[in-house]
């Protein structure tokens, strides 16, 4: 049975944010080898949660979670001798008993646990869609199903990922403890492009049912500015992928239309971007011009900055948007980066400048299946008139886009081609 409203918001709230802080502070106490039993503690004590808050909510919800947590856990002690199993910190002189585990539920603890399970399930040693999985099962509160959905993956598929990472982080013996000052530029740099990853699968979510996941942005800021309160971990570069994500969250609730579909951004309405995370945004990018490496993600937000300020789409500083993609092309020479410059060329010289701007880029073998440029040559190609061309790229993109709602996109664009032949 579910539970009443406004019952049920709040439990899911927990499952979300809750979930994830008790996952850390009890895995940094009983080690990656016990991750399932972690599991199992934190799926029950939010279950308890669903149980007694149909009749009356605690006036402290997150203590009550946690005053349930902790007598979980010393249960488990208690039943299964896991105390003689539990990470060298604790077992080497710091006994697990009732007034040490208090103190993991102080709230710096629980932030520094956080932190130590984001650089854990980031490390350097695991694949990045391991890194991925494991960061929205252990950090984030996503059940398997979840996750499936989100990285358009099987169900089954996660759970081996998962299991995966967890035993390479057991056979490496990969503690919850900070990276040394050597190892952090490295470590640091995986949990950014972690994070990175995060917030696109929710910005430019192609799970079937939703076009935008709020809920992987909204994780995925929350992990990146707990690193910003860090003086180690908040670095420049941790500071421009803050201002980034800010930029692209104050554009959310315009990108989508009445029907849930996605609008473009020379469609949206600019009075529906949220003014405050622009300010937010514009105060990290500003933060973030300490030191003198230029990161991609200060270019990126740099340009997500532009256009969060123009006044319209036609009024963006395109000449300025084209320095800064050149700009990053000399630090990665991405198809990705190639094909948005090629588009922000279209609109300074003109829809066949766009298409001699693609010419090399069409024959990357990373973009052979991307529908986005396909799309992309269909509107240059519709914009200087050449409407059968520009039908057959339209075609193709639709042929490749996975979600309903690109295709929506790309078969309006088809309906402007209506009077050219096939």
């Amino acid at each position: 049975m579910s539970p009443p409203e406004p019952v049920a918001p709040l439990v899911e709230h927990f499952f979300r944010h809750e979930a994830g802080r008790l996952v850390s502070i009890l895995t940094r106490l009983f080690g990656w080898r016990n991750f399932e039993l972690v599991e199992d503690m934190v799926q029950a004590t939010l279950l308890d949660a669903l149980q007694a808050w149909r009749i009356r909510v605690p006036d402290n919800p997150s203590g009550w979670v946690h005053r349930i947590a902790k007598n979980k856990i010393l249960d488990a002690i208690r039943r299964d001798k896991i105390g003689q199993r539990v990470t060298a910190e604790w077992a080497a002189g710091r006994p697990v008993h009732e007034d040490g585990i208090d103190g993991l539920f102080v709230d710096a603890e629980i932030e520094d646990s956080q932190l130590r399970m984001m650089f854990a399930c980031c490390h350097p040693h695991l694949a990045r869609e391991n890194q991925l999985a494991l960061t929205l099962k252990a950090l984030c509160g996503f059940g398997n199903a979840e996750i499936a959905r989100a990285l358009l993956v099987s169900e089954e598929a996660i759970k081996k990922r998962i299991q995966r990472a967890t035993r390479d982080l057991v056979e490496h013996r990969i503690a919850l403890d900070p990276p040394s000052a050597q190892e952090s530029p490295q470590r640091l740099d995986s949990v950014h492009q972690v994070l990175y990853l995060l917030f696109n699968e929710g910005y430019i979510a192609s799970d079937g049912e939703r076009a935008i996941r709020v809920d992987l942005c909204e994780e995925a800021a929350r992990l990146c500015h707990l690193l910003c309160t860090q003086a180690r971990f908040g670095t420049p570069a941790t500071r421009a992928l803050m201002a980034l994500m800010l930029f692209h969250a104050a554009r959310l609730d315009a990108r989508l239309d009445e029907s849930g579909g996605l609008l473009l951004m020379e469609e949206q309405d600019r009075d529906k971007w949220d003014q405050g995370l622009i300010r937010r945004g514009r105060e990290f990018l500003s933060e973030s011009a300490e030191g003198a490496v230029v990161s991609p993600f200060h270019l990126e937000a740099a340009i997500a900055c532009h256009h969060c300020t123009a006044e319209s789409y036609d009024d963006t500083d395109w000449r300025a948007i084209l320095r800064l993609y050149d700009a990053l092309l000399a630090l990665h020479r991405s198809p990705v980066y190639l094909l948005n410059r090629a588009i922000v060329v279209a609109q300074i010289d003109g829809p066949q400048a766009g298409i001699r701007a693609l010419q090399d880029v069409g024959h990357d073998a990373a973009l052979a299946h991307y529908y986005l440029l396909d799309a992309t040559l269909g509107e240059f190609c519709r914009r200087a008139g050449d409407l059968a061309h520009a039908r057959e790229h339209f075609e193709a993109a639709h042929r490749k886009a996975t979600s309903p709602f690109d295709r929506k996109i790309i078969e309006r664009r088809l309906a402007q081609c209506a009077g050219a032949n096939a």
